[in-house]
């Protein structure tokens, strides 16, 4: 298998339901989106100690394009057009 980047749009809740933390994070080298947000869900636990859970909407493989491109053509660039 061959690894590869994963973007995981999330929302990580404390124990008691508020919101940590929540957008868009890029999950370098993995072989699976579950091994992405697994260990993504295991960073949030020991960056955040009253963690409680999260909550994954989308977990999509990275186009290795976007990472080049999307830079310079999203929303708010003086390239975009």
């Amino acid at each position: 298998m061959q690894q590869k980047n994963y973007l995981i749009k999330y929302t990580a809740q404390a124990k008691n339901g508020a919101v940590l933390k929540s957008g868009t994070m890029r999950a370098k080298n993995k072989y699976s989106s579950v091994e992405a947000q697994v260990k993504f869900e295991d960073y949030l636990k020991k960056k955040y100690p009253d963690f409680g859970k999260l909550i994954v909407y989308k977990c999509t493989e990275e186009n290795p394009f976007s990472s080049i491109f999307g830079d310079i053509f999203k929303d708010g660039s003086p390239f975009g057009f």
